[in-house]
């Protein structure tokens, strides 16, 4: 008996020697995903989000982003999140128009009618819908990233819808863009993102769409010298997690994912904002023609056969709808 005493107290005094683990569990190390720079404003909120989990967890929840596309192009690192290779990222709602329903609605062309517009959706009634679908995929959907406006960037000068006829432009693999494209009456040519420069510069493409940040920062203004201001998409972005590592988190854990995320798109959403505003100034400083479009009404009357297309159910039109009626 006396021996069992001895032995128990010699395993309780190195207990006590032993650094503290949370009943959770052992330090985890997360894996993030960001196709953008460090310094892009989104490279920034994530790094921002990872900062403030390992913070409130006491480094129990260790986050790492792997910025640039290091870790796959979004459609590969999509798919790794939903088998949960990759703990966490940001990605454009777009590439999940064939996967979640709902995130069809946010990425209709001339929906929105200003950022805070944009806003108010994907934080309310919208980014409800999305997020209950993105979790039947695999993805829990925490806070919502300002994907900006895009706009038509072109190697000729575009001021009305006709002018759009019959010309070749890059889109990003999603039947939405490519029907959108159509109704407008070019020749959509979905490209790798990557490959759109040179695209450019040898006559592949003649145009490409996307918002001023990412036309100024892949140099695109090079060798596509006009910039329309159609704003025909201002489709949001989602910080999420993957559905695997969620259903591991203790709810503390997942209180402070929330917390964290949300802070960290407060920040995005305003280094986005003077993102944009540098990003025109220099583009034009480089001698880009902007052509400014004040009624975009022809542009958007277009869009009926997209609209009737991917907004045909109740609960898609219904979105609609209710984002329409947003004050």
């Amino acid at each position: 008996m006396k021996a069992m005493r001895a032995l128990r107290a010699v395993a309780l005094a190195a207990a006590a020697l032993l650094p503290w683990v949370p009943a959770t569990g052992q330090a985890q190390e997360w894996r993030g995903w960001n196709i953008h720079a460090a310094d892009y404003p989104n490279g920034r909120g994530l790094d921002r989000f990872g900062e403030l989990v390992m913070q409130r967890t006491n480094n129990r929840i260790r986050m790492r982003t792997y910025h640039s596309a290091q870790l796959g192009q979004q459609d590969e690192a999509i798919q790794q999140m939903r088998l949960g290779s990759i703990d966490f990222g940001n990605f454009n709602l777009s590439p999940f128009n064939n996967l979640a329903p709902s995130t069809n609605v946010v990425t209709l062309p001339f929906l929105f009618r200003n950022v805070a517009h944009s806003h108010a959706a994907i934080d309310g009634i919208a980014g409800a819908e999305i997020a209950k679908d993105l979790e039947a995929i695999g993805i829990i959907a925490l806070a919502w990233y300002d994907g900006g406006a895009r706009s038509v960037y072109s190697t000729r000068p575009i001021r009305t819808p006709a002018d759009m006829r019959g010309l070749k432009i890059r889109v990003q693999t999603s039947d939405l863009w490519i029907d959108l494209m159509r109704a407008l009456g070019a020749n959509p040519t979905p490209l790798p993102f990557g490959e759109v420069f040179t695209s450019l510069q040898s006559g592949v493409i003649d145009a490409a769409e996307n918002n001023y940040p990412s036309y100024e920062s892949t140099r695109h203004f090079e060798v596509a010298r006009y910039y329309t201001t159609t704003e025909h998409s201002n489709v949001p972005e989602v910080l999420a997690v993957s559905q695997q590592r969620w259903r591991r988190a203790s709810e503390a854990e997942r209180n402070i994912l929330r917390d964290a995320a949300r802070e960290s798109a407060t920040l995005q959403r305003q280094l986005w904002a003077e993102r944009e505003r540098v990003s025109r100034q220099r583009v034009e400083a480089a001698g880009v023609t902007v052509i400014e479009l004040t009624d975009r009404s022809p542009w958007s009357a277009l869009m009926e056969p997209v609209y009737a297309k991917y907004a045909a159910t109740p609960r898609l039109s219904g979105m609609v709808q209710a984002i329409r009626a947003l004050p």
